[in-house]
C-alpha cells in the first residue's frame, strides 16, 4: 500500500532537546486556543501530513494511542475531585478520552468519513495501519490518513523509576511524548514509500523475513540483523509510528518494525 505522506515529532521532556513539531502554522488558531499544548502539537502533526500530501480532508481516518489524553485526564480527576460530588461540566471528560485526538482532527476539517481510534499498548499504531489496509482494500481511491500519539507527564517518570523499568528497555531510554501520521492509498499523488505488510498476533503468526533488518521495540530484545529504535523515537505506546516515520526518512531500502504488547506482537514492514 502506497504511503503519500509522512509527518512526525519527538519530545524528550528534561533532554534539553526542542521538539520540532511540523505544521502548528496549519493550525486553525480558533480551534488551537482551546486545545493543551500535546493535542496541538499532535493535530498540527495531523495537518502536516495531509499538507504534503496536497489534501484538504482525508476520507477515513485511523488514530492509535495507548494512554490517550494523558494531561486532559488528569485534569478531569481534579476537577471530579474539586467539585466534591456536584455536577461537572461535560467539556472536560469530552477531552480526555482515548478518541478526542481523532474527533477534532475531523471536526477541524469537516471530515465525515470513518473515524476509528485503537488502543492497544505498544500495538495500538498496528491495529489503526491494519484497519487503513482493509479499508483501502474496499475502497482503493480513497486516502486514508493513520496516526498515533501519546503525551508525558512527570508521572510516567516515577512509575517508570519505581519499577526500575522493563526488560529490553535499553539502557538510558526515558518516557518520551511522541506522534507521527501518514497518508496512505489514492491513485496519484507525491509517494513516500510503501506499507509492505503488517501483522498482529502471537509470536508463531508474526514471522520477520530476512531481506531487511529489523528494529525492535521497548519490549522486544534486540535482533540479530537490527537494532533496538527506541533511543532514536523516545519511549512511549506511540513510538512505532515515530519509528515508521523515521524508516520512511533513512535512506535504506526497507525495515521491518518488532513490538509487542503482552502476549501480542506486531510487525510493520515499511519499504522506501
Amino acid at each position: 500500500m502506497i504511503i503519500r505522506a509522512a509527518a512526525h515529532y519527538t519530545l524528550r521532556p528534561g533532554s534539553g532537546e526542542e521538539a520540532v513539531v511540523p505544521g502548528m502554522e496549519l493550525l486553525p488558531k480558533p480551534m488551537a486556543r482551546r486545545m493543551i499544548a500535546p493535542v496541538r502539537r499532535t493535530m498540527a502533526c495531523a495537518l502536516a501530513a495531509l499538507a504534503e500530501a496536497g489534501i484538504e480532508r482525508p476520507d477515513a481516518i485511523c488514530y492509535g494511542t495507548g494512554l490517550g489524553c494523558l494531561a486532559d485526564t488528569r485534569e478531569f480527576l481534579l476537577e471530579i475531585e474539586r467539585n466534591a460530588g456536584s455536577l461537572l461540566a461535560p467539556t472536560s471528560f469530552m477531552r480526555s478520552t482515548h478518541n478526542t485526538v481523532a474527533g477534532l482532527i475531523a471536526l477541524a476539517l469537516k471530515a465525515q468519513g470513518p473515524n476509528l481510534t485503537f488502543s492497544q499498548g505498544f500495538t495500538s499504531f498496528h491495529a489503526a495501519l491494519l484497519a487503513a489496509l482493509m479499508h483501502l482494500e474496499r475502497r482503493p481511491g480513497d486516502r486514508v490518513l493513520v496516526g498515533a500519539s501519546d503525551e508525558h507527564l512527570p508521572l510516567l517518570d516515577h512509575l517508570f523509576d519505581a519499577l526500575h523499568g522493563a526488560a529490553h528497555v535499553p539502557a538510558g531510554a526515558r518516557p518520551a511524548e511522541g506522534a507521527a501520521f501518514f497518508v496512505l492509498g489514492g491513485a496519484d499523488g507525491p509517494v513516500k514509500g510503501r506499507v509492505v505488510d503488517v501483522r498482529m498476533g502471537p509470536a508463531d503468526r508474526v514471522p520477520v523475513r530476512d531481506d531487511a533488518p529489523v528494529w525492535t521495540g521497548a519490549l522486544v530484545p534486540a535482533a540479530a540483523n537490527g537494532a533496538s529504535y527506541v533511543h532514536r523515537t523516545g519511549l512511549h505506546h506511540s513510538a512505532p509510528a515515530v519509528a515508521m516515520a523515521l524508516a520512511l526518512a533513512d535512506a535504506g531500502p526497507g525495515v521491518q518494525l518488532m513490538d509487542r504488547e503482552g502476549e501480542q506482537h506486531g510487525l510493520i514492514h515499511v519499504a522506501r
